[in-house]
């Protein structure tokens, strides 16, 4: 089972309601299909930034409905487009695959 984290800016939501924890998780296991589940939220610590966790049993699946749950649905009235930073573990480290092309460094 594969690991997901998808890392949200408040600061970039119109409702930067905490409940995204939990509406966000069960939104996608829904529109999986139960191929994604919660696997908890933490915030960083220095930062406001919130982490949600997710399992997975078929990677390629859950990528293609969490990039798609992004880019074109809004979550608790929130374009997540532009606040959301998305990336799998490998090993110790994380690699981002959302946004496509993404540099950024995924550390948790």
């Amino acid at each position: 089972m594969d690991c997901i984290a998808i890392k949200i800016d408040p600061a970039r939501l119109t409702n930067p309601d905490a409940d995204m924890r939990y509406a966000l998780p069960d939104l996608l296991s829904e529109r999986s299909g139960g191929v994604i589940r919660d696997d908890g939220y933490d915030y960083i610590s220095s930062s406001n930034l919130m982490v949600v966790f997710l399992r997975v049993t078929d990677l390629e699946r859950a990528r293609a409905c969490i990039t798609d749950v992004i880019t074109n649905v809004r979550v608790l009235e929130n374009d997540l487009r532009q606040a959301a930073t998305v990336a799998v573990q490998r090993g110790e480290k994380y690699e981002t695959f959302y946004p496509a092309g993404s540099q950024e460094e995924f550390v948790v």
